[in-house]
């Protein structure tokens, strides 16, 4: 690797951690402005999880979902079973399974957030070219596989892409694999329907 391919790979590093971080600041705020109290993005993701999972989760699933230990992925639930966003009720056949649902103070909450979220994509980047666009989100697709530094077990690996407000599998649409987590999440759940 050359000094030129070494200051590049040094600039893409900064871009990247500075969209991160921008973007972050701008979904804080319009998190706070639909929940009118201190929501953290990590509830969030967990609301989100719940609305695209119609399969019974158990702590760990989430757990491994979200990639925080048992404990912190059980009081996460229990904030918002506090706040009145989520229903949990124990499945009857299984006792480690749990059904959560969101309720409907919650799927308000997370269209209220998602609807505001996306006028405000509109206003900051709705001028910016829509191939440019598809470019650039191509791009940090392909590195963020790269950067997974990928051997031939693939399937372990996991972006988390369901809570990163993106509905599909990066590794399925770059590699064509499905990742663990996301088959271990939705496989396990449907064998506890069974």
């Amino acid at each position: 690797m050359n000094d030129e391919t070494l200051a590049l790979l040094q600039r893409l590093m900064g871009a990247s951690q500075i969209y991160c971080s921008t973007m972050t600041t701008v979904l804080e705020r319009l998190l706070e402005e639909a929940s009118g109290t201190q929501l953290a993005l990590s509830q969030l993701k967990l609301l989100l999880l719940i609305s695209r999972t119609q399969y019974r989760l158990k702590v760990t699933d989430v757990a491994d979902f979200l990639d925080v230990s048992n404990a912190a992925a059980s009081r996460a639930i229990d904030r918002l079973v506090q706040r009145g966003l989520v229903h949990r009720a124990i499945a009857p056949d299984n006792r480690r399974a749990v059904d959560l649902t969101l309720t409907d103070e919650g799927k308000a909450l997370l269209g209220q957030f998602q609807d505001l979220r996306d006028q405000e994509m509109k206003r900051l980047l709705g001028s910016y070219p829509a191939e440019k666009l598809r470019e650039v989100t191509q791009a940090l697709d392909e590195l963020s596989v790269l950067m997974l530094d990928l051997d031939d077990a693939a399937e372990r690996q996991c972006l988390r892409c369901d809570v990163h407000f993106r509905r599909g599998c990066v590794l399925r649409e770059v590699m064509g694999v499905d990742c663990e987590s996301r088959t271990a999440l939705f496989e396990t759940a449907r064998h506890a329907e069974d």
